[in-house]
């Protein structure tokens, strides 16, 4: 049996097409696409990222075609839950997929990201911070020997954070701080939990900021591999990437192209909830929400 998963998230949508046996999936298939929803601002979706997705959509077709799926499960994420136009894309996918989008809540967003990372990695010993960035949302999940103890969603992504921030190159100083004062208010929640926690917390890094921090440090990767880095090689490498601008971010060797932009942010985010000194390593998972919905799915 064969399913498939389309994650439509801010800055990029996913296919995942896969083959079921005794309860575990095989990869056949898997494509990314770079829409950057909110390219104009997350609470009107601009023309040219509407074009961009149902572009998306019409390759993801013809894939699907070619595989043909028993099931297929479509998830939409903060923009689409956000933008005042994202019906059309919606109504766009109807028409070509014959399949209706679910458009799932922040909170329902974390829970299959914490499903997918368990698929990879166990989580039933130790204490563990989940982390997923996203275009327009991050999302949070805390776990101690198997239970999760905190989970929210915080409208802090990184399409979010540069369209408000990142307006100089390299950035600035004060854009730097402006940006921290904002992360302190909007992730207050979690700030507060930490300070109670006991520290000694792996943080678990589930997106393509932290996909980018493993092909830098460790070059090209396979889709199964999980990486271990210290917060010391992280520290590292944020500070000598932050402090570059554009054109020289655009040289570094294992940077996509559609990261440049973001990565200066999304580095920022990752050194803010790390300066609560909580946490001691920072691990890369590559499973996280499509992998989670799948494991429904199965």
């Amino acid at each position: 049996m064969q399913i498939a998963c389309i994650d439509l998230g801010t800055n990029t949508f996913h296919l995942l097409v896969v083959s079921v046996h005794d309860k575990r999936f095989t990869e056949l298939y898997r494509k990314r696409e770079y829409v950057i929803l909110a390219e104009d601002g997350i609470d009107t979706i601009g023309r040219k990222p509407i074009e961009r997705a149902k572009a998306a959509v019409l390759n993801f077709k013809q894939s699907l075609h070619k595989f043909k799926p028993d099931r297929l499960r479509i998830i939409g994420t903060e923009a689409l839950r956000r933008a005042s136009n994202g019906q059309e894309i919606t109504d766009f996918i109807i028409e070509h997929l014959r399949e209706s989008p679910e458009i799932i809540s922040g909170h329902q967003e974390a829970e299959l990201i914490y499903k997918g990372t368990q698929l990879m990695i166990d989580l039933s010993v130790g204490d563990f911070c989940i982390m997923d960035i996203g275009g327009g949302s991050v999302e949070f999940i805390l776990s101690s020997a198997g239970e999760i103890t905190f989970i929210q969603s915080f409208k802090v992504g990184v399409t979010v954070l540069y369209n408000a921030f990142h307006k100089s190159e390299p950035i600035s100083e004060i854009e730097i701080s402006h940006l921290v004062d904002f992360l302190s208010s909007e992730l207050k929640p979690l700030l507060e939990y930490l300070g109670h926690s006991a520290g000694n917390i792996s943080l678990i890094g589930a997106s393509g900021s932290y996909e980018v921090l493993q092909s830098i440090l460790e070059g090209e990767v396979n889709r199964s591999d999980i990486s271990r880095f210290s917060i010391n090689e992280f520290y590292t490498l944020s500070t000598t990437l932050i402090a570059k601008n554009k054109e020289e971010r655009s040289q570094i060797k294992g940077l996509p192209a559609e990261r440049v932009n973001m990565i200066v942010v999304a580095f920022l985010l990752i050194s803010f909830v790390l300066d609560t000194g909580k946490f001691k390593d920072i691990v890369v998972s590559p499973y996280a929400l499509k992998e989670g919905v799948l494991s429904e799915m199965m």
